[in-house]
């Protein structure tokens, strides 16, 4: 198993809540749970941002300092993305989905018909990280 698990399921478990939460108040038509699955999407966006920033895909991780400095990998031909590498465009994808979502909470709580719009196009961008994340889990 990966050493980084909470990489790939923690995303996970975001989405599939705020995507629950989401239809559970569109159907019932219950305000506060779509904002609620909106504010989820948008920590996931600050959850993305601060796996970025703080390095959990740099590209040192996968490489020790002595393969850099004597050139081991000279003539080799990677073949294999690292796992962090490949799930990298989902967390773009998730902060993406998290700006998306602000103007959607803002329709929301002012009661506008744009925040359908908003939500929509939050739950696609998210979905899409979400899948990446399950294609990646082939690789594992």
């Amino acid at each position: 198993m990966h050493e980084n698990v909470f990489l790939y399921t923690l995303p996970q478990w975001f989405i599939f809540s705020s995507v629950l939460v989401m239809v559970y108040g569109w159907v019932e038509k219950k305000k506060p749970f779509r904002i609620i699955g909106l504010v989820i999407l948008i920590a996931l966006a600050f959850f993305s941002l601060y796996a970025i920033v703080k390095g959990y895909f740099d590209s040192h991780n996968f490489l020790t300092p002595d393969e850099v400095i004597n050139e081991e990998l000279n003539g080799e031909l990677v073949e294999e993305i690292p796992f962090e590498g490949i799930i990298l465009p989902a967390y773009w994808s998730f902060v993406i989905s998290g700006i998306t979502a602000i103007p959607a909470l803002y329709f929301e709580i002012k009661c506008k018909r744009q925040s359908r719009l908003f939500i929509v196009l939050a739950v696609v961008i998210s979905l899409f990280g979400f899948f990446v994340i399950v294609d990646a889990l082939k690789y594992i």
